[in-house]
């Protein structure tokens, strides 16, 4: 990040803050010893704090005086023995052992904490301005998208029948790596066959066989930002129909969704939209009876559609914001799971991941199926139970003119290998 962005993010944060006098710290954290060893689990700063500071150094604090309007970073210096068993990193801002003694300067004075431990309301003032990515964050965002595509091109040349779910991670994240990726953004996710209707599958030795639909979603990080990516595909042989009929459903669902992504439109309103296509698909297909709005209304698309169709992305693969200030979850059957609630800004990226899925804890439950008796037809649903799901999903630039498709690169294939 350069300096000069970072300055500019300091003094749009301060001006929302409105503070007179506090001292703000805002904290990077410290690592998490895993036990029984000499290790910690990997190290993330605290959003917050990387967003203002620039940096992920652990133990870093950034300070803040309200009154003199500046900002003076402090981070902590190996020690010998440290440096026994780490190298040395190159020194960043002063040391943190300088720390009390500035705050000593300004004895008296109310000191207030953001970051690791932070108090909501100074997180808000944060949260609102990481909204609107500057340019150093754009730039970071698009070429973690192109780490993602190198990952993604070995996946859709290399993955066939009868390699695991995890020799697809490893091949996946390699390609990442060998990007320049120094980490993935999250967990990937690889989940073969039925394993694909559970939303937030972590990969196993299971072999993929030929018909299987494949869903991975994973991602590359690049200076702390994240890239969020979904393909699913149907591996080593013809899709059937209803993977067809399916997979293009998701995939229209996805472009729509897409081309709503403009300013002052409300997040919900494409969101529902999203779930009003959904449903018209699942009643063509034989799946649900009825008219679309009353099936989202009632929440029998959301047995198939549960997740919300899209968050913001930044330091965070869920990025701060999603809702703003005074606004409240809902309980609609189809909002619930919402991460973001809140019209549409230039400057926003989100992603767009609208799925279908038949999801056994769902769809096996005595109450669900005599609650949606009269809508869901269940002897199609119950020939469907194992077929996992399909989400494809891209991370959207909203802008003053037509929404920026930051993952646009990587292919949409409906069968490889």
């Amino acid at each position: 990040m350069t300096s000069t962005a970072v300055v500019r993010r300091r003094d749009r944060v301060a001006a929302r803050w409105r503070l007179a006098d506090d001292i703000v710290l805002v904290r990077a954290g410290t690592p998490v010893p895993i036990e029984g060893s000499d290790q910690y689990h990997p190290f993330r700063a605290h959003p917050e704090h990387q967003y203002l500071a620039g940096t992920d150094v652990p133990g870093a604090v950034l300070a803040f005086d309200a009154a003199e309007r500046s900002w003076a970073l402090f981070a902590p210096r190996l020690t010998a023995d440290q440096l026994v068993w780490e190298a040395e990193p190159d020194p960043v801002g002063r040391p943190l052992a300088e720390l009390d003694d500035w705050l000593d300067h300004r004895r008296g004075r109310r000191v207030r904490n953001a970051g690791a431990g932070g108090e909501a309301e100074l997180s808000v003032g944060i949260a609102e301005t990481r909204l609107h990515k500057d340019d150093a964050e754009l730039d970071a965002l698009r070429r973690a998208a192109r780490m993602s595509e190198v990952g993604y091109a070995w996946l859709f040349a290399e993955t066939r029948a009868g390699m695991t779910e995890r020799d697809v991670q490893i091949g996946l994240e390699a390609g990442f790596f060998r990007a320049g990726a120094p980490r993935t953004a999250y967990d990937s996710i690889v989940a073969s066959g039925p394993n694909g209707a559970v939303l937030h599958f972590l990969p196993t030795a299971r072999r993929i066989e030929p018909g299987d639909l494949l869903l991975v979603d994973a991602g590359a990080s690049c200076e702390g930002y994240a890239s969020d990516v979904t393909r699913t595909m149907v591996v080593g042989a013809e899709p059937t129909d209803v993977q067809s009929f399916l997979w293009q459903l998701v995939l229209r669902t996805h472009e729509l969704s897409i081309d709503r992504c403009r300013p002052g439109t409300e997040w919900r309103e494409v969101h529902l939209a999203a779930a009003r296509t959904i449903g018209t698909g699942l009643v063509e297909l034989g799946v649900l009876r009825g008219e679309p709005d009353e099936l989202v209304s009632s929440g029998a698309v959301a047995l198939f559609f549960p997740h919300g169709l899209g968050h913001l992305i930044g330091l965070t693969v869920h990025d701060a914001g999603g809702y703003p200030p005074g606004r409240e979850r809902s309980t609609h059957p189809q909002l619930r799971y919402l991460r973001t609630d809140r019209p549409l800004e230039a400057g926003m990226i989100t992603s767009v991941e609208p799925g279908v899925y038949f999801i056994e804890a769902l769809l096996g439950d005595p109450a669900i199926r005599a609650r949606h008796a009269d809508t869901v037809v269940w002897e199609t649903v119950d020939r469907l139970r194992g077929f996992g799901g399909i989400r494809i999903e891209d991370d959207v630039h909203v802008t003053e003119g037509e929404p920026e498709v930051l993952s646009a690169a990587i292919p949409k294939p409906l069968r490889i290998g």
